[in-house]
């Protein structure tokens, strides 16, 4: 980190706390005036981290290859791009020149290279950089991109290793004293096996003739927001299986609290803060729906100081026993009950993405040609799957108001 990032970094960190305590103390105007600051320090931080981010090639440089890059090679070239834009506004009829043509046909042909069963149905590459702005636009939301382990595959099944935690300890010795064997780190698998999921996206005919219309920036925008409801559904209640996601809400694998019939207090919730161990805990955070953050709002300490911690430099942002609160929606609540759960969600649940995403267009098929409509369909391929079981524990039956 750059020494002026990290002294910015401190200065933020002390002003937020001082605005903290004056928000405590009921001095509003002077913590406003401490927000102001926050908030401009903040900026300089995000102004050291973009030119941080704008590098200078180096001559020859050695390519890194993230897993599941192996197969794909750089997608953006102008042939390629100009094919995909045609393809979509005009499906198969697209007047492609020779060069767009042969980098379609080899685009088809990676894909069918990765893809199970019938490989003459499929349809072709979403380009490298629509893929990336993509997960770029996911993760600006509240996605489960931001909280769980995200694992690149390069294959449709496949494992991955992660080691378990371990009470083992070294010895102390005598000087010349042979040093006997320990156990060594315990190692586990886990699998995984992408599944599909896909929607399709229709835009009448006149739309897409319109010289005006980005069709790929209306289908990119689209596919974003169905993607993000998908990923997130699929993780927090996905019902596993060979054919599903095995979510975090619905495994067996973590440990459980049932709420008392007293219902939930400040005990109950550092009783399962505390079932996780101290070493997955930090970095932990609580993961919870408003419906449920609604519920802890008026739950006070003995010095009538609340539970739940808002950030005075920042709407809807909440700490609890000072670990972070995220809050998705899109967790369910059911016959006014929910579910909460805390722990660290990077080592204790991973997201497999295969990274892949393919489209496919038709204005015949389904209901497209007495609509007077173009289909495009979409396909990604994720899987999702409990990895470090003492790192997360989930409270049962948190009652919540409707």
């Amino acid at each position: 980190m750059d020494p002026k990032e990290r002294e910015l970094r401190q200065q933020l960190a002390a002003k937020k706390e001082a605005a903290r305590k004056l928000v405590e103390e009921g001095k509003i105007d002077e913590a406003r005036s401490l927000i102001t600051e926050a908030e401009n320090i903040s900026a300089k931080i995000e102004a050291y981290r973009s030119l941080g981010g704008i590098e200078t090639p180096a001559v020859d440089p050695d390519p890194v290859i993230e897993p599941g890059d192996e197969e794909r090679k750089a997608d953006t070239s102008k042939e390629y791009r100009s094919a995909y834009e045609k393809y979509l506004k005009f499906g198969r009829n697209a007047e492609l020149s020779d060069e767009e043509r042969q980098a379609f046909k080899e685009k088809q042909a990676q894909l069918r290279s990765m893809t199970e069963g019938d490989k003459a149905g499929g349809g072709i590459l979403v380009p490298e950089d629509d893929s990336k702005e993509i997960i770029l636009q996911k993760k600006s939301k509240t996605s489960i991109r931001n909280l769980v382990g995200v694992k690149p595959v390069g294959t449709l099944s496949g494992s991955r290793p992660k080691r378990r935690g371990t009470d083992l300890k070294m010895k102390n010795y005598d000087e010349k004293t042979p040093i006997d064997k320990m156990g060594t780190p315990q190692y586990e698998d886990v699998k995984y096996k992408v599944h599909k999921y896909g929607g399709i996206f229709e835009a009448t005919n006149e739309l897409i003739a319109d010289s005006e219309v980005d069709i790929s920036a209306e289908l990119l925008d689209w596919y974003t927001e169905i993607s993000l409801n998908t990923e997130n559904d699929e993780v927090f209640h996905g019902i596993g299986g060979e054919n599903s996601v095995e979510g975090i809400f619905t495994t067996d694998k973590y440990r459980t609290l049932p709420t008392p019939a007293a219902g939930v207090d400040i005990k109950v919730l550092r009783k399962l803060k505390n079932m996780v161990d101290a070493g997955y805990r930090r970095g932990a955070k609580w993961v919870m729906n408003t419906a449920a953050t609604e519920a802890l709002a008026d739950m006070k300490y003995a010095d009538g100081k609340s539970v739940l911690v808002p950030d005075p430099t920042q709407a809807d942002v909440f700490s609890l026993f000072s670990y972070p609160v995220e809050v998705f929606d899109d967790i369910k609540t059911e016959t006014g009950k929910t579910k909460i759960a805390f722990g660290n969600f990077q080592v204790g649940y991973y997201f497999f993405d295969r990274k892949t995403l393919e489209a496919k267009t038709t204005d015949e098929g389904g209901d497209a040609f007495e609509n007077d409509t173009t289909l495009t369909r979409i396909i990604q391929r994720f899987d999702g799957k409990p990895a470090n079981e003492d790192a997360i524990v989930i409270l049962t039956g948190v009652p919540v108001e409707a």
